[in-house]
């Protein structure tokens, strides 16, 4: 029985990490090989420190990758977590796109902002939920998220979507490359929406 034979193509990787910087030395990944684990990292190491040769400065790289590993391991912030913060802090409305469908939350009577962005961000407590899929034929929710957003000022925080909400104002943070939906919106960028936070 003959295997299948698959091709590498790095221009068909949607989530990638392309290797642009000024540093000559670059550590894109730390792979921990006991475990089977890799991480991203996309670190830069000045070149005036050396680390040329990997045999001449292991000491140093291994510290570095145990750090990172260490650091990125226990936890850490996400892009999902500033765009709760903003729309918290922006609104007393949110409207999230899942799998499943649309889910609403209202900001209740006395919920301050930091009690408010933790029921959006562990996705608990919705005030409604619309399903995906009903008789608009909205199979993916892009229709779902277009009719919550229609003519309002918005924060649109996708990973890939399509949404291309008619008659809004507002911002757009798309995590993965390819083009921003969504006329009238204005993009910004991870290191933006972190930024704008102070």
């Amino acid at each position: 029985m003959a295997g299948r034979v698959a091709h590498f193509d790095p221009r068909t990787v949607r989530q990638r990490n392309d290797l642009i910087g000024r540093s000559r030395v670059h550590v894109p990944m730390v792979v921990d090989v006991e475990r089977r684990t890799f991480l991203w990292t996309d670190l830069h190491l000045p070149p005036s420190e050396g680390h040329h040769s990997v045999s001449r400065h292991i000491d140093e790289l291994g510290r570095a990758g145990r750090d990172l590993y260490q650091y990125f391991s226990a936890g850490r912030t996400t892009l999902w977590n500033p765009a709760v913060w903003h729309a918290a802090a922006r609104t007393d409305e949110v409207a999230v796109s899942r799998r499943h469908g649309l889910v609403r939350y209202r900001r209740g009577a006395g919920e301050d902002t930091a009690a408010f962005a933790r029921r959006i961000r562990t996705l608990r407590t919705p005030d409604a939920e619309e399903p995906h899929g009903t008789e608009s034929g909205d199979g993916d929710g892009v229709a779902a998220v277009e009719r919550a957003a229609a003519g309002k000022r918005v924060l649109l925080a996708v990973v890939n979507g399509g949404a291309a909400p008619e008659k809004v104002s507002g911002t757009v943070y798309r995590l993965l490359p390819g083009p921003v939906y969504g006329c009238g919106l204005d993009r910004v960028a991870a290191g933006d929406l972190v930024a704008s936070l102070g």
